[in-house]
């Protein structure tokens, strides 16, 4: 409902960008890609699209707690630290693209060149790669390789190849194709090799961290680094990141007073990745506890809370299930508060239900796929808990997408009042 709702709102917002300025959103034949909105509006009309658009889909989802508005992204293009391409083996060559969402056999390649999304230094290593792919020496590596995936910040960048297998003849292909990248792409630091057999979608393979392939360095560094709320963390590249960077400083800063933290309170972190929101907000807690289900994740929380003296956060590697969770929160104190991150398909059921009978004082809960936001709230409704207020963020500049932070208090009974932040109260 949202997505038809904002592209109507873009219909009337503006001018698209010159395509003289811009230099990008455009395929290697020369076309204009129109994969996302970034090639057919400026970013300061496409984030007043997406307000109007979210207050029209707040009002339709009738609901009484207030919607603020939108925080823009301080970087509306070029603002991605994660990318990808998928290798697509054609019958004379194999072509590095994008998968077009209106073919569902994903084997329609986009062949885009540049991204006004994506960083300049993005674009540079995918051409880089495109022309090694076609080399003699890339001839073993070519029908193994499945995507490639760029990571990092704004500066330096790791680069994983997802291929079908590792053995020498492969990591030999790919140290060559290393030497040459590196040297034309001196932001690149680091190369890898990623084994996956499956041939789905995903650029990373299959969701179940129990089924993960094996990794490969290939040179360099095998960590990015990201500075966030004050604090230097590491995690590799198969953890979990923020694709947009530029607004996450604002994100925990939101987080924080929602959540209203003091010395004598307990934080638990549902779906804590490499321990962002523990490790910066945890700081203000009496205890914080992170859970999440991906190893290299959870291993590199740890490491991140021994390096920033995080003495009081433990963590524990868990699937996040209705069944799990008891046994993860078995009391919560009534003065305690929960805040759930969790990936783009939700919560797995029986955790908001699990939560809610904990009766923490106040729940923040992220959605970055806002078409499941309706189905969530009614979970936390039927479970007790009413929605406080509402703060979007536009964490995926021209895209559909919208992420929105969700604060929930315990619903009051019948005829009462809920107690909201800061002392304020709102009459059911």
């Amino acid at each position: 409902m949202f997505k038809e709702i904002f592209e109507e709102h873009l219909r009337s917002a503006g001018p698209p960008p010159e395509a003289s300025a811009s230099g990008a959103c455009r395929t290697y034949s020369s076309r204009v890609c129109t994969l996302c909105h970034a090639s057919g509006v400026e970013y300061p009309a496409e984030a007043r699209a997406r307000d109007a658009a979210l207050r029209d889909f707040w009002g339709k989802l009738l609901l009484e707690a207030p919607l603020a508005p939108l925080v823009p992204s301080p970087l509306g293009r070029e603002y991605r630290t994660v990318s990808k391409r998928k290798a697509f083996p054609l019958k004379d060559e194999t072509r590095l693209g994008l998968i077009d969402p209106g073919e569902e056999d994903g084997h329609r390649p986009v062949d885009v060149m540049a991204c006004r999304v994506e960083p300049a230094s993005h674009a540079a290593v995918y051409a880089r790669l495109r022309e090694s792919i076609l080399s003699p020496s890339a001839r073993l590596l070519v029908p193994a390789l499945r995507y490639v995936i760029v990571k990092g910040n704004y500066s330096e960048l790791v680069v994983i190849l997802s291929v079908t297998r590792i053995d020498g003849a492969i990591v030999s292909a790919v140290n060559t194709l290393s030497r040459g990248l590196t040297s034309a792409c001196p932001d690149v630091r680091g190369v890898m090799l990623y084994e996956d057999r499956s041939d789905g979608r995903y650029y990373l393979g299959t969701r179940s961290p129990a089924a993960r392939g094996s990794t490969r360095k290939i040179f360099g560094e095998t960590e990015i680094y990201q500075k966030f709320g004050g604090k230097g963390f590491l995690f590799p590249p198969l953890a979990f990141s923020q694709v947009n960077a530029s607004l996450v400083d604002v994100l925990i800063a939101e987080a924080g007073r929602m959540l209203e933290l003091s010395p004598g309170d307990d934080l638990y972190d549902l779906y804590c990745g490499y321990g962002l929101f523990t490790l910066t907000l945890g700081t203000r807690a009496r205890r914080v506890t992170g859970i999440e289900r991906t190893p290299e994740s959870i291993d590199a929380a740890i490491r991140n809370a021994k390096r920033l003296g995080g003495a009081n956060a433990r963590f524990f590697r868990s699937d996040i299930t209705g069944t799990t969770l008891p046994h993860l929160l078995p009391r919560v104190r009534p003065r305690d508060v929960v805040l759930l991150d969790p990936p783009r398909g939700g919560t797995a059921p029986g955790v908001i239900e699990c939560v809610a009978a904990r009766r923490p004082a106040r729940v923040v809960h992220m959605i970055c796929n806002i078409d499941i936001m309706p189905a969530e709230i009614s979970r936390w409704k039927t479970a007790g808990y009413a929605p406080v207020r509402g703060v979007p963020f536009d964490m995926f500049p021209g895209t559909d997408e919208t992420e929105v932070m969700l604060l929930f208090g315990p619903a009051a009974e019948k005829g009462g009042q809920r107690r909201g932040p800061k002392g304020m109260s709102s009459t059911r």
